[in-house]
């Protein structure tokens, strides 16, 4: 799927933290949530939850209306100026349908960004909070590996 995201709006983004768990910067998107509040808030059928768990957006669905921008505690959904609509992480799940590794896990410089399970994640040492990140109702389906 090509996501036809204009310049300047990133599904993904940096902030920085002060808590040791993560090191200075964290990098977040959707977080593909167990309970996600833009689906519930979609007026339409644009997000729904797959059976594996991603969230996913479906741009000729969407109607522009920001409810689910609004609904989002993590401000993942963001709008794309060019088409009008909403657009978010996907996980990739269409290079996940075939197999591959989402292009964020590939790409990033520094080889920090994985992709597993819960169980696998929380085996691996992942904790749910961390780095100003605070765990609302949705559940988000995140898991910070502190930093040896």
């Amino acid at each position: 799927m090509r996501h036809e995201v204009e310049p300047g709006t990133y599904p993904r983004h940096a902030t920085s933290s002060q808590i040791d768990v993560v090191g200075p910067f964290i990098s977040v998107s959707c977080n593909h949530c167990e309970n996600p509040a833009c689906v519930t808030a979609c007026p339409t059928t644009a997000l729904q939850k797959r059976g594996d768990g991603i969230v996913v957006h479906d741009p000729d669905q969407c109607i522009g209306c920001f409810m689910c921008k609004m609904a989002c505690p993590y401000d993942a959904p963001q709008v794309n100026e060019r088409t009008g609509v909403m657009v978010k992480c996907d996980m990739c799940a269409a290079r996940q349908d075939r197999g591959d590794t989402p292009a964020c896990v590939l790409a990033c410089p520094v080889k920090v960004l994985t992709i597993g399970t819960i169980d696998e994640l929380e085996m691996q040492g992942g904790v749910r909070e961390g780095a100003d990140f605070t765990v609302h109702g949705t559940a988000p389906n995140m898991r910070f590996i502190p930093i040896a």
